[in-house]
């Protein structure tokens, strides 16, 4: 299934993902992205703030699918592929890895976040992704390191890396639909921090640490523990200790 991408562009939003949300509900086509120049509601994963200034890139965008179960669980890796390949276009020299599920980040510093919600029911049912890359200001964010593409030298246009990441993930879908999720795992990994690298994977109030072994087959975050266990993680925050 190739999608038709149709981007809408707008001056101020207060969250490119609620507006998405609302023009699905509204019946909206697969494939409608919207863009705000600045965002004054921006929100992240975990009921946290997004800060989105103007020259950042806020957007988001609408997918309805006839396998639409299938597709949510293999999103945050369709979605984490694209942007990385994406914005490898335009930072070439910069070293961009993935961040499990689907950060990016640069030498541990995060470049970008994504938030992907569903609703609907039944042919009604959607998927919104809304993405948000640091391409002027990198925000503050306690405990993190976060950076910006121009710090790592490039000035990006809002609008024309939002292209590119529609266009990268229509190729990845089309081939998640061609071979299922495999490649798509196997595609993560080469992007991800290495194996081996120091984890902190937040369950409950705690950190459980440990080293990063890889995923499961189903995408799920396989960690060793210093125990010598093997723990299997399908949501939680995680730490990139070094």
């Amino acid at each position: 299934m190739s999608f038709l991408w149709s981007l809408t562009c707008y001056k101020t939003l207060g969250s490119t993902s609620d507006f998405c949300k609302q023009l699905a509900e509204n019946g909206a086509p697969s494939g409608h992205a919207v863009l705000a120049y600045s965002q004054t509601a921006g929100r992240g994963t975990r009921g946290r703030v997004w800060t989105a200034p103007e020259g950042n890139l806020s957007f988001s965008f609408l997918l309805r699918h006839d396998r639409l179960e299938e597709l949510a669980q293999v999103m945050p890796f369709l979605v984490a592929v694209s942007l990385h390949e994406a914005l490898c276009s335009f930072l070439p020299h910069a070293e961009l890895r993935l961040k499990w599920p689907n950060d990016v980040v640069c030498e541990g510093a995060k470049l970008c976040g994504v938030l992907i919600e569903r609703g609907g029911i039944a042919d009604a049912a959607w998927i919104v992704t809304g993405i948000g890359v640091n391409l002027q200001t990198a925000p503050v964010i306690e405990g993190r390191r976060t950076v910006s593409a121009v710090t790592l030298g490039a000035e990006i246009a809002p609008e024309g890396l939002a292209e590119c990441i529609l266009a990268q993930f229509g190729l990845w879908i089309d081939r998640w639909e061609r071979e299922g999720f495999a490649p798509i795992r196997m595609a993560w990994l080469d992007r991800a921090h290495d194996p081996g690298s120091r984890l902190a994977v937040q369950k409950g109030a705690d950190y459980i640490e440990g080293f990063f072994v890889g995923l499961d087959a189903c995408g799920r975050l396989l960690l060793q523990t210093d125990r010598d266990e093997i723990q299997t993680f399908s949501t939680g925050e995680i730490l990139l200790l070094g």
